[in-house]
């Protein structure tokens, strides 16, 4: 039982008399009802590209998404903060986009004849594509130029659309290409409840896959939370490493915590506590 798992492990930790502060946290797998269960995980590489899973490139959204209108986009300001709330950018991926803001357009933006500030956004009306969808087999240029047109504005503000960590990289130009075509392919959401589209991210930057997944799913659910994405490195990946230590160095120390998964149904330990953070190390000896 998780809860027993825990309070064992804090009844160990405070008769070590520890002169540092160890948390002991339960994280439970997701279920439809959790309340980050409009999140779209998006698994990073090293390079900080998405990469899947399983690194095949495949993400999918576990749960159905039900929808009650898909004439209603999520306009109102209190309920789009509430719904991205409990999947906040952290604080490195916000401390890396201040260090990286001069670097933040990709190479191919300025000659990207798409990326103009948004004018062929406010051009060209979202309500046109899903008609026009039956006349197409390849995305038309205007709906590249509709897609694309604002793409550098979401980098500068990444940390409003993406959770977790992350950093601005660069998609690989035919990368892009792929993410319009399957924006195009999957760009006619129906009312009801429906597994959403698996989709392949390899070689897109988190913020690009974050476009992509939310150009998809435009509209909220039925409990009001619009679609929201969630970066995070793969388990194994030494960016954890270096997450703590560029925490250390800019004066935002994590706390030391003794991590436990569990089953959300069942309340079963899946696997042996990890404990994570900058004095892990320490205690591992």
């Amino acid at each position: 039982d998780a809860n027993a798992c825990e309070n064992l492990i804090d009844q160990e930790l405070a008769a070590m008399n520890l002169s540092f502060p160890v948390d002991t946290v339960i994280i439970y797998t997701r279920t439809p009802e959790s309340p980050t269960s409009n999140a779209w995980v998006i698994p990073l590489g090293d390079d900080g590209l998405c990469e899947g899973k399983y690194g095949d490139g495949r993400i999918w959204y576990d749960f159905e998404w039900c929808v009650d209108d898909t004439s209603s986009p999520l306009k109102d300001s209190y309920l789009i903060k509430k719904s991205k709330k409990l999947l906040p950018a952290s604080k490195w991926s916000i401390w890396k986009m201040e260090e990286n803001a001069k670097s933040n357009f990709c190479s191919y933006d300025s000659s990207n004849p798409y990326n103009n500030g948004g004018y062929y956004r406010r051009r060209l009306a979202e309500e046109d594509w899903t008609e026009r969808k039956l006349q197409f087999t390849e995305p038309p240029d205007n709906f590249k130029r509709w897609l694309l047109s604002d793409i550098d504005q979401w980098r500068l503000e990444a940390d409003k659309h993406v959770g977790g960590d992350f950093e601005t990289r660069c998609s690989g130009y035919g990368e892009i290409d792929k993410m319009v075509k399957q924006v195009w392919e999957n760009f006619s959401p129906d009312e009801g409840c429906q597994r959403l589209p698996e989709l392949n991210c390899l070689g897109l930057s988190a913020i690009d896959t974050c476009k992509m997944i939310k150009e998809i799913v435009r509209y909220p659910n039925d409990k009001k939370q619009n679609i929201e994405c969630f970066a995070q490195y793969q388990p194994s990946s030494p960016k954890h490493q270096q997450i703590i230590e560029d925490l250390i160095s800019i004066g935002q120390t994590p706390k030391t915590k003794v991590v436990i998964i569990a089953n959300a149904t069942t309340k079963k330990v899946l696997s042996e506590p990890i404990m994570k953070g900058p004095l892990a190390q320490v205690m591992a000896k």
